[in-house]
């Protein structure tokens, strides 16, 4: 069993207040037969033998307030492995019992991301523990459970081949910072969850070799001028999980960079990410911010007319593309 209840889920199996706005800490005991392993957002705390010792509670604690879409529950043949990454953070992750030798190098990689992360926005990794939950089939995308990104096993396939697989690490790595501490106030707002994981993802990318960042934004800003007629533009679509609140919305991103240029828009992404952190916000928000750092007032219309215009604004930088 594992969970992936993003976006309105979670309430089929818990008796929550399933919305992005009424984030809280978390308990989780786990109850499952000797033998199995359950895994749960957050540390685990302890764990203690049930009745005749046939079943196992596994106590978990999140400290970190969470949104209930984020919730990353197990139980499986899975085994833990723990790691130190930066500044000491703890690192464990759960892998197929059978696969763990397949797996360790990969998630081994952990700490190099977070570390990578953390100078993007010169902001710490927000949580007390990070790690990566693999499971051995039945799932096929990832999800980024706060603090235990969910992975199905197709994306490692290829694993002994390249590593272009750790791109979506990053981006569900990103989802620590953008979307799990800094959540949106509501669904409207999703493009703030994804636009950074798609952007951040596709920058590795890039600094890696395995694809050009600006060809990957050329593609989908000719892509996004349609999509916002037909699914509405980043910053009000109709429906969630579309283009134009993923790769739609790095376009965004990349034109406030092409504006204001690499380093004031490092700054406005860290601040973003410390001054919400463990907290809600919004469009408006991310505008009000990005004037505030930048100190530069055009910066609101600009933003309001990538965010909701029905048309692309023009490419700042690239007056070629079209």
């Amino acid at each position: 069993f594992a969970s992936a209840v993003q976006t309105t889920r979670a309430d089929t199996i818990a008796p929550v207040n399933d919305t992005p706005s009424d984030k809280a800490t978390w308990n989780f005991h786990l109850t499952a037969p000797r033998g199995w392993t359950p895994g749960a957002n957050g540390e685990r705390t302890g764990k203690r033998p049930v009745g005749d010792g046939s079943k196992v509670t596994w106590d978990y604690e999140l400290k970190s307030p969470m949104a209930t879409e984020l919730m990353g529950i197990s139980v499986g043949r899975q085994t833990e492995l723990r790691a130190k990454g930066p500044h000491g953070l703890a690192l464990r992750h759960l892998v197929p019992s059978d696969q763990v030798e397949l797996y360790r190098p990969i998630v081994e990689k952990t700490g190099e991301q977070i570390s990578w992360m953390e100078k993007q926005l010169d902001a710490a990794y927000p949580f007390d523990v990070y790690g990566m939950q693999i499971l051995k089939d039945g799932y096929t995308a990832a999800m980024e459970n706060q603090t235990l990104s969910l992975f199905g096993p197709g994306w490692f396939r290829d694993a002994d081949k390249n590593e272009e697989y750790t791109t979506t690490m990053v981006h569900e790595l990103t989802h620590q910072w953008f979307g799990d501490s800094v959540t949106p106030s509501d669904w409207q707002q999703a493009w703030l969850n994804e636009g950074p994981a798609v952007y951040y993802a596709a920058r590795w990318a890039d600094e890696k070799g395995y694809e050009s960042m600006e060809e990957k934004m050329r593609a989908a800003y000719s892509e996004l001028d349609d999509v916002r007629r037909t699914d509405g533009p980043p910053g009000r679509p109709t429906e969630l999980g579309g283009f134009n609140i993923y790769d739609g919305a790095a376009v965004v991103l990349y034109a406030l960079g092409q504006e204001t240029g690499r380093h004031t828009f490092d700054r406005i992404m860290g601040s973003w990410v410390k001054r919400y952190a463990h907290g809600n916000a919004s469009s408006a928000d991310f505008i009000e911010n990005a004037v505030r750092v930048s100190g530069d007032s055009s910066l609101e219309g600009f933003l309001t007319h990538w965010l909701y215009d029905t048309e692309n604004p023009p490419m700042p930088g690239h007056p070629d593309w079209t």
